[in-house]
């Protein structure tokens, strides 16, 4: 016998010496149960022992694996959308522990289940950390969730996402601060953009959260009263909180540039008068307004019996939530006339008011005109009024609107936006 690479004698002598001891003991064992009354019959009883237990540990184990091929575990987390498996993009919502290695052991785990991680985002939270991933999966939301779960997840979400999603949060922000200054501050898009589907209520009066509480939060909006923000089944996050303020906190910059920005209109009779953005300072002047307004003209306003509207009813329409406002102020202060255009689901509801001595002079048509180019492209225009109110049914037809429908004596209008 000859050594050869990987091989030594003192290794072939171990397991030669290991052979004959082990010859040695099944000989002595037999022997001694031979030579007993019964011996015979227990090393029978012995070895059908055995035989069994192989069996059912095979059966057993085979059965298992059928079991977890076929069904996927239920995760004991919050796992929303429906569980079928499927390849796609998901959302994955975690909470962890903030601990050297605790990621690791998570992705680790999702690799195990073929799931390639596109995105990732962190955020803190008293408990722990929150990850949030963007995921390429070939398994459903069952799988995901109990993959996140064996790795040290808790608190799990686990939902179909957009892959438009899969632009960085910079990027997106960028493109969403493009799209408002081109075509007006659009909260709802805007708050989206950053959270995710979420809800949106704007309150007259409250008090803000300081910070997120649980799926919702309130914070004191610029143009005055509260915003309440909800999402369901996802806990908001401090760092969520903090980026819808910093989103308001320039929103109320833009919005102070925007009212500085104004425009000088020369009427034909020579009076001189300014167009800018409303703002809830012009509350008094505007009620003042409507009071100077024949109970007719704000009749055919407002559709209704001609009161004055409220201080509150004045300030929502001038608040930049619900949509924009204009006003044509005359040099010595007096509002004369107002127009507005307030969201109404995917469109704009545009109204005007000119006060009663300044009618028919081109105020509304040119009000008309600056709305319906400051609409965004995600909105259609329209308009509603008598169908007995001829000169503002003229002043649509000069913008290009055009006659939709006509119920209960009230023309619907469409108005063409640029």
């Amino acid at each position: 016998m000859s050594a050869t690479p990987g091989s030594s004698w003192t290794r072939e002598l171990v397991e030669l010496a290991a052979l004959f001891v082990a010859v040695a003991a099944a000989d002595l064992f037999a022997n001694s149960f031979a030579h007993v009354s019964g011996g015979a019959v227990a090393l029978i009883c012995m070895g059908a022992f055995m035989v069994i237990c192989a069996v059912v540990h095979h059966r057993f184990r085979h059965r298992a694996g059928r079991v977890s091929a076929a069904a996927p575990v239920v995760e004991s987390g919050d796992v929303s959308t429906t569980a079928t498996a499927h390849a796609g993009v998901w959302r994955v919502r975690s909470t962890v522990r903030d601990t050297p290695g605790s990621l690791a052991g998570l992705t680790a785990s999702l690799a195990c289940r073929s799931v390639n991680i596109l995105s990732m985002q962190v955020h803190a939270v008293p408990d722990g950390v929150v990850d949030e991933f963007l995921v390429d999966a070939p398994v459903g939301a069952r799988d995901i969730a109990a993959a996140v779960e064996l790795g040290g997840g808790w608190d799990v979400t686990v939902e179909e996402a957009d892959p438009h999603e899969l632009v960085d949060i910079p990027t997106r922000i960028l493109s969403m601060v493009t799209q408002d200054v081109a075509g007006g501050v659009d909260l709802a898009r805007a708050t989206r953009t950053l959270l995710g589907d979420c809800d949106l209520r704007w309150d007259a009066t409250g008090e803000p959260t300081d910070g997120p509480a649980g799926t919702s939060m309130r914070l004191r909006d610029p143009e005055g009263g509260v915003l309440t923000v909800t999402r369901p089944r996802r806990d908001l996050t401090p760092a969520e909180y903090a980026r819808v303020r910093a989103m308001l906190d320039l929103d109320r910059e833009f919005a102070t540039w925007l009212r500085a920005q104004h425009s000088v209109v020369l009427l034909t009779s020579g009076d001189e008068l300014t167009v800018r953005q409303a703002g809830s300072a012009d509350v008094p002047a505007l009620a003042a307004m409507h009071g100077r307004c024949s109970r007719r003209s704000r009749r055919l306003r407002y559709l209704t019996g001609g009161t004055c509207p409220s201080a509150a009813e004045l300030t929502r329409m001038v608040n930049r939530r619900h949509g924009r406002t204009l006003v044509v102020e005359h040099a010595d202060g007096r509002i004369v006339a107002m127009a507005n255009l307030m969201h109404d689901g995917a469109a704009a509801e545009a109204a005007l008011l000119v006060e009663d001595s300044w009618q028919r002079k081109g105020i509304g048509t040119m009000l008309l005109r600056r709305l319906t180019t400051a609409t965004p492209d995600t909105r259609h225009a329209y308009a509603v009024t008598e169908q007995s109110n001829a000169p503002m049914l003229s002043l649509l037809r000069r913008a290009g609107a055009e006659v939709d429908r006509v119920e209960d004596g009230l023309a619907h209008v469409k108005i063409p936006t640029r």
